[in-house]
This record gives structure tokens, C-alpha cells and sequence, in this order.
């Protein structure tokens, strides 16, 4: 899903009215395949107050996420960036030790230190355009928190007697981030005149069907997360999942798009694995 979607918003989005666009439309269709799963697994049900003020909160902080994320992607350098924001894997990954009395051993530190030094290796700084301000630091801290913050909701929702309400918690987590972008592309397009050119006829089957494809895949993983979130040591998912997701991206890059890695990208891959 994150290959298939940098790759659509390369070539296909001109405009951040075009990026909210393409999350309301795949934040529906994770809705819609979320409550597809919910009937198949027979967990669809009323929400209680605990799932729905959660979920509320849980969408709006995905959605801060992602646009404090891009606007720090548009003004600010792309490498530091990305390092910034997935490091915020340590608030979640360290919030099982403060909340939860999980345990943390020796190695599992170093592994967390490694999986560090490999998100500052792998970054491209190739692709940086922009120099850092005080306005990207904050973007970045913005971004930073807020994914932490997500992280510490999947922990806390799955750690409740509300656990058996997965399906339901992401649906109205996705539907607040398909109505916050649906609401900003309008905005952007009618206040500040910006095009939503994934509507033209020439990107709109595109656009279809890699909203459908993205969608069903985050909302998939999404379930699975929440699910592993409950389950396993913060310390060991939270590091491993942000890890694998980078070091995936970066191996698909290389073998469907012919992206070509640096050394120090090799090494960064290496020390991540």
C-alpha cells in the first residue's frame, strides 16, 4: 500500500487538494472492507461510548498526521523528515514500560538503537529540495506526536474490555479521516482555487483503482495492527512493524520501480534487518 500510493501521488498529484481527495476516497473504501470483515468475523456492533469518543479522537489524530506530514514533506528536506516521524515509534514502543509494566530486555534495546541508526541510513537525501525552518521543526514535532499518539490509542483500545469492538473503533476512525480530507479538498479547491486534477477523465480510472487497492490494504493492516498492538510487547511491534514498513518500501522501490540505493542505504537496510 505505501509503494503503490508514493508512486500514484508522484506521477499523478498536483496539488494537496488532490492528496485529500485520494485519502477521503480510500479512507471510505478501508471503510467500507472494515465493515465487510466485521460481518464475516460477526464483530459488528453498536460502539459503545469508550470505542466511539476513542475512535473519534484515534481518526482525527491519523488525519493530523498525515497532513502536518506532507506539509513538512513540501517545505522542509525529505530525508530529516522521514527520520523525524518514524521515530515516533518510540512513544508507543516505550509506553508499554511506563503503562503497562511491560518488561524490556538488554537486547530488545539494541535492537530499537539499530532499528534508529537504520531509519537515519536509509533515507535518500538525494531527493532533498528544501532547507529546515522553525515552521518544518514544528510540522515534524507535529507529525511525530500525533503518530505516536496513534500508536498509544491502538495499545490503550486493545488493552480495554472494549477490545472485541476492533472493526467498529477503525470504521469510525476512517470515516473521520475520509469527512476531515473530503472537507479540506473542498476548502482548498474553492478558497484557495486549487484543481483537483485526479478528477479529469485522463487520472480517474487511476485514481479508482488505487483508492480501492490502498484502501482495502490500510484498512487490512490497520486490523491486523490493532489486533498485534493488544497482543504483543509495545517494545517488539511497534519497532518491528515501522521497521519492516520502511525496509519493504525500500526493497519494492528497488525491485518494481528500478530504484537505485546508495551505499549508505544498503547499510542502513542491513543494520535494519
Amino acid at each position: 500500500s505505501c509503494i503503490l500510493r508514493g508512486h500514484f501521488c508522484k506521477r499523478n498529484v498536483a496539488s494537496d487538494a488532490d492528496l485529500h481527495a485520494f485519502n477521503a476516497l480510500s479512507s471510505l473504501f478501508s471503510m467500507g472492507t472494515l465493515a465487510v470483515t466485521g460481518l464475516l468475523l460477526g464483530s459488528l456492533t453498536l460502539p459503545s461510548t469508550y470505542t466511539l469518543l476513542l475512535g473519534l479522537v484515534f481518526g482525527l489524530a491519523t488525519a493530523l498526521c498525515a497532513v502536518m506530514n506532507m506539509m513538512a514533506l513540501e517545505i522542509g528536506p525529505l530525508s530529516y523528515t522521514t527520520v523525524i516521524v518514524s521515530c515516533s515509534m518510540l512513544i508507543p514502543a516505550l509506553s508499554g514500560r511506563v503503562f503497562w509494566d511491560e518488561p524490556i530486555s538488554l537486547s530488545q534495546t539494541i535492537g530499537v538503537a539499530c532499528m534508529l541508526v537504520s531509519f537515519c541510513c536509509s533515507v535518500d537525501r538525494k531527493n532533498d529540495r528544501a532547507g529546515a525552518s522553525l515552521r518544518w521543526l514544528f510540522l515534524c514535532l507535529g507529525s511525530f506526536a500525533f503518530s505516536g499518539a496513534v500508536g498509544v490509542m491502538q495499545k490503550v483500545h486493545q488493552s480495554s474490555p472494549h477490545q472485541g469492538e476492533l472493526s467498529v473503533f477503525l470504521m469510525i476512525a476512517f470515516g473521520v479521516s475520509a469527512l476531515f480530507s473530503l472537507l479540506a479538498s473542498l476548502f482548498l479547491s474553492v478558497k484557495k482555487k486549487q484543481s483537483v486534477t485526479v478528477l479529469s477523465p485522463k487520472k480517474r480510472s487511476r485514481f479508482a483503482l488505487v483508492s480501492v487497492v490502498c484502501g482495502i490494504g490500510i484498512a487490512l493492516t490497520n486490523q491486523i495492527n490493532m489486533y498485534l498492538a493488544g497482543a504483543m510487547p509495545s517494545i517488539l511491534f511497534f519497532p518491528v512493524f515501522n521497521g519492516v514498513v520502511m525496509l519493504l518500501s525500500i526493497l519494492f522501490g528497488v525491485i518494481f520501480f528500478r530504484e537505485r540505493l546508495s551505499v549508505r542505504q544498503w547499510i542502513g537496510l542491513a543494520i535494519g534487518t
